[in-house]
């Protein structure tokens, strides 16, 4: 597990360089069906990673938000968002991530995640705990939602979850008052500061495997916990994420319940 895990950190790190070379400099900029944005520096980011990672794991499986599904079909498969908060990134807002993670038989094992601006460098590997810059996570104590601080994101297609999503977020206003609510753009960024105890809870919809992949084991190694909207286990595929210290969960749960559609 070692060596996979400094792979990742090195193709991480290869990804974000290329994405510091490229910040204030974009030109390449153009819209996905049905999704956001993309820059030149998604792709090459994306494919420097993916060479680091074919470099040393040959026959790994690949699944990257640019370049698709590469199966290979053994027991290992790479989970890689090239440039986490891509609308950040082309606007020169500086809230943006690389994230990799990696499934042994269909469970995430490890994650990395590094912020190229702050040198930051998350680290998860199931069992042994999450850490920044080699310094152990723990999610806050917080234990009323009157004294949370909390994040969240909007679908770039909201549809028919447009009502539900700001009734939610009306609520969850009313209840913080003070604190309030933060939304960065990242999710990736935003499962860090959870699980660093920054923010006591996060939620969003229509999210995709590598948004969240390395995000969700380091809430969970930093002690928090993640599921659906309803509470019921959450994997990477399920497309929507409530993540919190722990203590927030049961309340949360019982106040998204009421908006469900």
């Amino acid at each position: 597990m070692k060596a996979l895990c400094q792979q990742s950190v090195r193709a991480a790190k290869a990804g974000g360089e290329i994405l510091l070379s490229y910040f204030g400099r974009v030109r390449d900029i153009s819209r996905k069906k049905r999704a956001g944005l993309v820059t030149e520096a998604d792709r090459k980011s994306e494919k420097k990673i993916i060479s680091v990672i074919r470099s040393a794991f040959p026959d790994h499986s690949i699944l990257a938000e640019e370049s698709g599904n590469e199966e290979k079909g053994g027991p290992y498969k790479w989970i890689i968002d090239p440039l986490d908060g891509t609308t950040n990134y082309a606007h020169q807002i500086p809230i943006f991530c690389v994230s990799i993670a990696l499934e042994k038989d269909g469970k995430v094992v490890l994650g990395t995640v590094w912020d190229p601006l702050r040198a930051d460098l998350y680290t998860v590997i199931r069992g042994s705990g999450a850490f920044k810059n080699g310094q152990r996570l723990r999610v806050s104590k917080i234990s009323n939602l009157k004294d949370s601080l909390m994040a969240t994101g909007f679908a770039y297609q909201m549809g028919d979850m447009l009502k539900e999503s700001i009734e939610i977020l009306r609520n969850f206003m009313m209840v913080t008052q003070g604190q309030g609510i933060r939304r960065t753009g990242s999710a990736v960024w935003d499962l860090c500061h959870v699980a660093q105890g920054h923010f006591d809870a996060f939620w969003e919809k229509n999210l995709q495997s590598w948004d969240v992949a390395a995000g969700k084991l380091l809430v969970e190694e930093a002690g928090g916990k993640v599921t659906r909207y309803n509470g019921k286990p959450a994997t990477i595929y399920d497309q929507e994420i409530l993540a919190s210290n722990g203590l927030l969960h049961p309340k949360m749960i019982e106040m998204i319940a009421k908006n469900m559609t």
